[in-house]
């Protein structure tokens, strides 16, 4: 019986596509992603990886260390940051001398399992030190080198390339996946490029290199190896943000390397960097296995002695699995036809990883769709055969990766075993209750990918047992008053895991076992504290169990507008005789369901046609069919997204209406609607909208308005959009607000230096306090500071306001302009990105990270502190000046007696001209601009309505506008950006 019920508790320019995937699978598997924030992020890490490079090559230069080194047996390392400390961190491709072995055959054309799977039609991503041969016969015109820099070719990356897709030309260096097409690249800015991959739909990237313990012959600090570094979060990062992608990294070749100065214990410990992030799957490489004809190993697994052990320092299960990549022949460098036999977790990790395309092509012939990264992952490791000590430990993982079971798990799913992917929202509980067959262990496993944790930056002393695991599911099996708790490692890495008690640190979780009661068994999964993004998707295998029929989805997710239908399809298989009935579950307030057909008696394919939607609040479901055939019912899942064109007017929150005294920045909120995709903005100077100041349209529930004028009052709407239709403006709510009177003319100062010096040790800090005075409330702010520095890229520099006002930290530089020296700048909203040359290196007016017009309307008196930073080595400074230039916002006694209210100067920041719109003008007005030192740049006198001023001949900067007749005046803030 399976049984499921809840109890409720109360993104960098892509690159071209060049992919033997459709437009339509990359769209379904893309749909749900934020290109924006992946393309925002794509920019931020290839900056930040570009910058760490540079400085490690400085220092290099200065110490002699080697920039690239090519190694004997094919493969490089290459010199591309620093540790904190300032010891180098090299890429090293992960070769050694040692053996290999696969049941990936079982998948091929010819396999035991019938199922033809070559990668026809998939495209795997590989990242590797150097250039792959793309010319190489066993490529046939599949390899495509994405950023190839140069002519040179690297043995190694046309290796691992050739693990994954070569075709049997020679027979001997046949690939997993011999008709799947390859984007490789070099290993430079990794992360950014996977970013912009994972936009076009990237499932499985291969990375067969990493950080070994010892760099030039200098060994990392104890704390880094093992930890949870920025790394580490990046990566996390990246998947959580792409939950269809998952990354294959090698584990590394440090298995004979015990020179970690202070490990969890002897001969364990050895994980660097993105190898303890927790959504990737990092394998291990062990010795070649005797396998019989039908898939099972007979002589058991041997770990290469080679291969880098774990675990995390939160004594997380890693390595995750392990492949074989001992003396594995493969495509060679030298030649079209070159082949050669290389071992390590280099040649392990594209083993598995092309393996695990195949299995994302099985998904996508059984189902239309593919399995999100956290199913992959949670299946190879679900299906993988234990080696080492029982159940998972700290140099197997969860074991040798076994395609064949894999593949078998997804074909006879809802028979005799169940993959799904499901949904917890906080305070609820999945439960699913299923037979176990009483001949085979009873497993079940959870798999999630979870948010990025918190960061050491080597604060923490090494070994720091901190979790780096977010939102904390778990998973257990009942039977009776018998409860099966999951696997855990101990503090002992030597010692077997323990299945006695939640486990606290893995988002890959396992309940096992070993010889199961014929029966029902009931499986749930709740979470601890609260979820924090309010709810966590994650996925379910359980094997084990035999059942009478499957129902296992052939559609997509599906998003309607209410005016529609939600149609899905699902494959139905049973065995023996007798007739399942079909249902719904889950159906929001108001929707029906009907099926096609009602029931079923023999194998066939069922629709459910969910209606009446018109009627059904906008927001997410996830709507179940249910099968029942009287003693076994199933229930399966999927997400159904509602908008329609009907919208409730949008509740506007801030500012106020009808509040007086704003700055010329303004930010402004509303309440979030579930019906919303985009929201259209519009300000006006005029209550009917017959011409509007600003009119744009955002994803958020809030938006900064700059450039605003003084004593003005202006009037502001929002209309929410979809998908569906666009709420009707007249209906839209409309407030007001008056901006008041900036006046500029207070200098806050600092006085106390006596903790502004940054030390050259890793972590070092310094700050320096300013208080402000007056009963000001802050209508604009400015930050001056001057900083010795000899690498400012190494600093975080913030300003973190009084504790009255709820101690707000704005970030102003965030590891800015690499090997540069010193800085001496205003931080203006206003300002322009750092030219990063000369010394200083930051100087004028800089736009900070973080607006400063957060702070505007706040009240400006209390404790202000600049605070630097630094967690790196030998580099130091001082702060030696810091003050604020507070513009107070005064309360403007009229709004309404200037005829010049309802100018509008656009647009604004220009990029060489202005208009200048006075809607109200009947006799001549003064047109003057002046730069920010008062004096007069140009000057016309117009009695047109709309007069054009072209600023291209000027430096780029803020300038004023003033518009005036003898009676009345107005003055506008003007920035003149080209870049």
């Amino acid at each position: 019986m399976k049984n499921i019920y809840f109890l409720s508790f109360f993104a960098f320019l892509l690159s071209p596509i060049v992919s033997a995937q459709s437009k339509e699978e990359i769209q379904q598997i893309t749909a749900q992603y934020d290109f924006k924030k992946l393309q925002e992020k794509a920019t931020y890490y290839e900056r930040k990886s570009r910058l760490e490079k540079e400085k490690a090559i400085g220092l290099a230069l200065a110490k002699g260390w080697p920039l690239l080194i090519e190694k004997p047996d094919g493969g490089i390392s290459e010199l591309m940051a620093l540790t904190p400390e300032g010891l180098p961190l090299y890429y090293t491709t992960d070769n050694v001398s040692a053996a290999r072995s696969t049941r990936t055959n079982h998948l091929n054309s010819g396999g035991s399992l019938g199922l033809s799977l070559d990668g026809q039609g998939m495209t795997v991503r590989v990242w590797d030190g150097g250039n792959v041969r793309t010319t190489h016969n066993a490529f046939g015109g599949r390899v495509t080198a994405v950023d190839a820099t140069s002519t040179n070719v690297i043995l190694h990356a046309t290796h691992v390339t050739g693990t994954m897709v070569a075709s049997a030309n020679p027979a001997a260096v046949k690939g997993m996946a011999s008709q799947a097409t390859a984007r490789t690249f070099d290993w430079n800015s990794d992360l950014a490029e996977a970013i912009s991959e994972a936009q076009q739909g990237m499932l499985v990237s291969n990375h067969s290199y990493g950080t070994p313990i010892t760099n030039s012959g200098t060994t990392l600090p104890a704390w880094y190896i093992g930890s949870y570094t920025y790394n580490a979060y990046e990566w996390d990062d990246a998947a959580y943000e792409a939950p269809y992608y998952l990354a294959v990294m090698s584990a590394g070749n440090d298995g004979g390397n015990n020179n970690n100065p202070e490990p969890l214990a002897f001969g364990f410990d050895k994980l660097v960097g993105n190898k303890t992030a927790k959504n990737n799957l990092v394998v291990a490489n062990c010795l070649d296995v005797t396998v019989a004809n039908d898939g099972t190993i007979t002589g058991g697994i041997a770990i290469n002695s080679s291969s880098s052990q774990g675990p995390t320092d939160d004594l997380r299960v890693k390595p995750d699995i392990t492949g074989n990549g001992t003396n594995l022949t493969s495509t060679a460098s030298s030649s079209n036809t070159a082949t050669a036999a290389l071992s390590g977790t280099s040649m392990a990790s594209p083993n598995v990883a092309g393996s695990l395309i195949l299995l994302q092509q099985h998904y996508k012939n059984l189902t239309n769709g593919f399995m999100r990264a956290a199913t992959l992952k949670g299946l190879a490791c679900h299906t993988a055969d234990d080696g080492g000590l029982t159940g998972p430990d700290a140099v197997y993982g969860w074991g040798l990766l076994n395609c064949k079971k894999a593949a078998e798990t997804l074909t006879n799913n809802g028979l005799t075993s169940w993959v799904s992917e499901e949904n917890l929202n906080n305070g609820q509980t999945y439960s699913i209750t299923v037979n176990s067959n009483g001949t085979t262990p009873l497993m079940a496993s959870i798999t999630w990918t979870d948010l990025p944790g918190p960061i050491n930056t080597g604060g923490l002393a090494p070994n720091d047992p901190m979790a780096a695991l977010v939102n904390d599911l778990d998973i257990r099996v009942t039977r009776n008053t018998t409860n099966y708790f999951p696997w855990k490692l101990t503090a002992d890495p030597g010692a077997p895991a323990i299945r006695t008690e939640d486990n606290n640190v893995d988002n890959v979780e396992q309940v096992k076992i070993d010889a199961p009661t014929a029966g029902q068994y009931t499986i749930t999964v709740t979470h601890k504290g609260a979820l924090v993004t309010g709810a966590q998707k994650f996925s379910l295998v359980i094997t084990g169990i035999n059942s009478t029929f499957a129902l296992n989805s052939n559609s997509a997710d599906v998003t309607v507008c209410a005016n529609q239908n939600a149609v899905y399809t699902f494959n139905y298989s049973q065995i023996g005789s007798g007739t399942t009935t079909f249902s719904a579950v889950g159906l929001p307030n108001g929707a029906s369901a009907t099926f096609a057909p009602a029931s079923l008696s023999t194998n066939g394919t069922v629709t459910m046609t969910v209606s009446g939607l018109s009627n059904v609040s906008p927001g997410e479901y996830f709507v179940g069919i249910m099968g029942s055939n009287g003693t076994e019912t199933e229930t399966r899942y999927k997400s159904l997204r509602i908008f329609n064109g009907t919208f409730q007017p949008v509740v506007l929150q801030n500012p106020t209406n009808g509040q007086n005294g704003l700055s010329t920045t303004a930010y402004l909120n509303w309440q979030a609607q579930p019906n919303a995709l985009t929201y259209n903005i519009q300000i006006s100077e005029f209550p009917n909208f017959s011409s509007l100041a600003f009119n744009e349209i955002v994803n958020n529930n809030e938006y900064t308005v700059q450039g605003l004028s003084e004593a003005t009052r202006y009037y502001w709407r929002v209309i929410p959009q979809n998908n569906c239709g666009t709420a009707i403006t007249a209906n839209a709510p409309v407030f007001n607000f008056a901006t008041g009177n900036l006046v500029c003319d207070l200098n806050f100062a600092a006085e106390d230096y006596s903790s502004a010096a940054i030390a050259d040790v890793p972590n070092s800090e310094a700050w320096v306090p300013l208080t402000i005075t007056g009963g000001y409330t802050i209508g604009d702010i400015n930050v001056n500071i001057d900083i010795t520095h000899t690498w400012v890229q190494d600093m975080t520099i913030t300003l973190e306001g009084p504790a009255a006002i709820g101690s707000p930290v704005i970030t102003l530089l965030q590891e800015a302009c690499g090997d540069n020296q010193n800085i001496n700048c205003t931080m203006d909203d206003d300002g322009g990105a750092p030219a990063c040359s000369g010394v200083p290196a930051i100087s004028g007016n800089i736009a900070p990270v973080s607006p400063l017009s957060v702070l505007n309307t706040l009240p400006a008196d209390g404790e202000w502190i600049l605070r630097v930073v630094d967690p790196y080595n030998e580099d130091g400074g001082s702060i030696n000046n810091f003050s604020i230039d507070l513009c107070r916002v005064e309360a403007a006694l009229s709004v309404a007696d200037n005829p010049f209210m309802y100018c509008r100067v656009y647009p604004n920041p220009t990029k060489g001209g202005i208009t200048i719109t006075i809607p109200a003008l009947s006799d001549t007005a003064d047109i003057t601009l002046y730069d920010l030192q008062g004096r007069k740049v140009m000057y016309t006198a117009t009695q047109q309505m709309n007069t054009l001023l072209d600023m291209a001949h000027l430096q780029d900067g803020v300038y004023l506008v003033t518009i005036a007749n003898e009676q009345n005046s107005i003055t506008k803030k003007i920035v003149l950006k080209r870049n």
